[in-house]
């Protein structure tokens, strides 16, 4: 049985840059990370993005055994984890990470029913892989990001990086900034700083909606024009009416003249319930409409 390669280096293996490649080599923040994953007995674990098995070195410890599953569009990486990691290797999905059906993939390789992912993900998909991810609901997810893009995907309302993103993120999940991590952690370094963020998904969206697809529509509309109030935003590109918005709004008890980053969490669900009627007209939901 081949064992792990304890001399194995991977520094012959160079990013690319296509890829968006940084890989991360700082030991303590690779254990931190690892540390977060915390899994529970009968279920397993993904990483997003292994490249060369630093991160993978600390989650293998951490698992102990437990099913173990690595996606990867890079087809260097594989045989690279086989040759450092031998029988202990994760299976290696080789796939595009936006793409993957998470929630098959975790039945699949019976992760369990508590499985958790982690990843470095690569800053140019961060967020769609997030959203993927979600869609398949584990026990936990801990991520590496853009440290601008986990700020935002915290935000409060009322902040300058609150936005559409925020509001869906937070409608699915839990979220918390772990702690930031800076560029000389990474080879080659990134221009960027980073943080890692760990989301728990939620059963149920946050705040019950008719329909999340108009929800989601009302979000990017509103916040598509957030120099301009609410209604105009919502007039311009929905095309409502802005005297329903307005009294949505107070009875909402916010002024007319409200902005999208005002509202809160329950504050956009409760408007989007109150102008569900109107938003049916020109965004059906098929999964709600479909008896109408």
């Amino acid at each position: 049985m081949s064992q792990p390669r304890s001399s194995f280096d991977p520094q012959h293996i160079a990013p690319k840059k296509a890829l968006g490649q940084h890989f991360l080599h700082d030991q303590s923040v690779l254990a931190r990370i690892a540390a977060l994953s915390r899994l529970e007995p009968d279920s397993g674990l993904i990483e997003i993005g292994p490249g060369t098995g630093n991160l993978t070195a600390h989650l293998i410890a951490q698992a102990k055994g437990a099913p173990f599953v690595a996606v990867e569009r890079d087809r260097r990486m594989p045989e690279v984890l086989r040759e450092r990691f031998g029988d202990a290797a994760p299976f290696v999905q080789e796939a595009d990470a936006v793409q993957v059906d998470y929630a098959a993939l975790i039945a699949e390789h019976g992760l369990g029913p508590a499985p958790v992912i982690v990843g470095n993900l690569p800053y140019n998909a961060g967020v769609p892989i997030l959203f993927s991810t979600l869609a398949a609901r584990p026990k936990r997810i801990i991520v590496m990001l853009q440290r601008e893009v986990a700020l935002r995907l915290a935000a409060a309302p009322g902040s300058k990086t609150y936005g559409q993103v925020s509001v869906k993120l937070q409608l699915l999940a839990d979220v918390r900034i772990a702690f930031k991590v800076g560029r000389g952690a990474f080879s080659p370094p990134p221009k960027v700083m980073s943080a890692v963020i760990v989301l728990t998904p939620l059963a149920e969206l946050r705040h019950p909606v008719p329909s999340r697809k108009r929800l989601w529509r009302l979000l990017e509309a509103g916040f598509g024009q957030r120099r301009k109030t609410l209604a105009r935003a919502l007039s311009n590109t929905l095309k409502l009416p802005k005297e329903i918005v307005h009294d949505a709004l107070i009875a909402l008890n916010f002024p007319a003249t409200a902005r999208a980053e005002q509202l809160d969490l329950a504050s956009w669900a409760a408007l989007a319930t109150q102008l569900d009627d109107h938003l049916r007209a020109t965004i059906p939901d098929p999964a709600v409409d479909a008896d109408l």
